[in-house]
C-alpha cells in the first residue's frame, strides 16, 4: 500500500489552487496514492505562524510525525518547507519532490523577501486563491536563512529536484548535488510559476512516488 504523500503548495497559492486546479491531487488519487493537504501559514484555510518560518516547519513536522512515514511534493515556499522538516526530521519522510526550488534560494539575501511578496505574479495568486495579502507578507517575513548546504547530507532519503530552464531560482545543481540520494529533472522553456502545471513535472513525480 503506498504511503501518504503530503502535498505544500506555493507562495500566495492554496492547495485547492496549487494541486486542485492543476489536476495534482485527482491523478494522486486515480493512482492510489492517499493526497494530504497542508497550507502555509496564513495561506487557504492554515491560521499565521506568529513563529514564523521555525513555527511552520515544527507544524510539518508534527503533522508528518503523527502520520509518517509520508512522501512529500512542495512547490517553491512549500518545496523550502518541506526541505527543511526533512532536514529537521528526515526519518519521517520516505521520499521528497521538490520543485521549483533552486540554488538562487541560497544566494538571495533576506531582505529580498518582501519584494518577492510584491511580484505582480504573486499578487495575482493572493487574489486568485482568495488570500490576504497582509497574512502572505507577514509569513514571508518570518523566512529565516537557507540552511547550510553542507547540512543537507542529513537528508538520505531519495529526493527529486525539478527546476525549469527560465526558473528565476535556478539552476539546481549545487542543490541537487547537496542531497545525497537526489536527481533533477529540468524542464526546457518552463518558468517558475508554470512548473506544476507541466505535464513532463506531473509525470517525473508520479512516475518518482511509484518507484
Amino acid at each position: 500500500m503506498s504511503v501518504p504523500v503530503v502535498l505544500v503548495h506555493g507562495l500566495g497559492s492554496s492547495f485547492a489552487h496549487n494541486w486542485g486546479v492543476s489536476g495534482w491531487d485527482d491523478i494522486l488519487q486515480s493512482e492510489g496514492f492517499e493526497v494530504v493537504a497542508h497550507e502555509l501559514p496564513g495561506h487557504g484555510a492554515a491560521a499565521e505562524a506568529p513563529g514564523g518560518e521555525d513555527e511552520a516547519i515544527a507544524r510539518l513536522v508534527e503533522l508528518v510525525t503523527q502520520i509518517g512515514p509520508v512522501a512529500a511534493v512542495g512547490f517553491s515556499a512549500g518545496a523550502r518547507l518541506v526541505l527543511r522538516a526533512a532536514l529537521a526530521r528526515p526519518e519521517a519522510f520516505t521520499r521528497i519532490a521538490l520543485l521549483g526550488i533552486g540554488d538562487g534560494m541560497w544566494s538571495h539575501r533576506q531582505s529580498d523577501s518582501e519584494e518577492i511578496v510584491m511580484a505582480d505574479l504573486v499578487l495575482q495568486l493572493l487574489e486568485t486563491a482568495g488570500n490576504d495579502r497582509a497574512s502572505v507578507e507577514r509569513y514571508v517575513r518570518g523566512f529565516t536563512e537557507m540552511p547550510d548546504l553542507g547540512t543537507l547530507a542529513k537528508v538520505t532519503v531519495p529526493a527529486l529536484v525539478v527546476i525549469g530552464d527560465r526558473d528565476m531560482v535556478g539552476p539546481a545543481d549545487q542543490l541537487t548535488a547537496a542531497l545525497p540520494n537526489a536527481r533533477m529533472v529540468v524542464l526546457k522553456g518552463v518558468d517558475h510559476y508554470a512548473t506544476t502545471s507541466n505535464f513532463t513535472c506531473q509525470d517525473e513525480v508520479l512516475r518518482f512516488l511509484s518507484e
